[in-house]
């Protein structure tokens, strides 16, 4: 279920609605160039950063995210695209990206009905608007 009550208020006053944003990614810089994309829209915010995929499972005991960034060579016993259909389960309203450094993978990453996108991390610019038009947001008000 989403975070229907998770709002920020702009500087008029005005609620703004934010989609909860999970990142399971092992490599620090990484997790803080994701961070950085995500904090230049303020409708997104962090709610976990994981280093492996069971991490990541853990966490959806009790969070409820709108978007997962997924890294596929994590730490931990499973890859990521082993780990998309059962974060998918877990958080079945979420949507996942997957940003990798094999392109290899997307021919898999597109045959995995759970993996709702794919970025390399090669063009981290694509990461965010990828983002923003799979969760309906589109680009960020002005």
């Amino acid at each position: 279920m989403p975070n229907p009550m998770l709002l920020k208020h702009d500087s008029a006053g005005g609620a703004i609605p934010v989609k909860a944003l999970v990142v399971v990614e092992d490599d620090p810089d990484v997790q803080f160039l994701i961070e950085t994309i995500f904090s230049m829209d303020a409708r997104f915010t962090l709610g976990v950063v994981a280093a492996s995929a069971e991490e990541a499972l853990e966490s959806l005991r009790t969070a409820r995210p709108e978007m997962i960034v997924l890294d596929h060579g994590l730490s931990g016993r499973l890859t990521g695209l082993d780990a998309a259909p059962r974060l998918k389960k877990l958080a079945p309203l979420a949507k996942i990206i997957m940003f990798t450094a094999y392109a290899e993978l997307k021919a898999h990453a597109d045959d995995e009905p759970a993996i709702d996108g794919f970025v390399l991390k090669t063009d981290p610019n694509r990461l965010l608007p990828l983002a923003q038009r799979l969760t309906g947001l589109n680009a960020p008000p002005t």
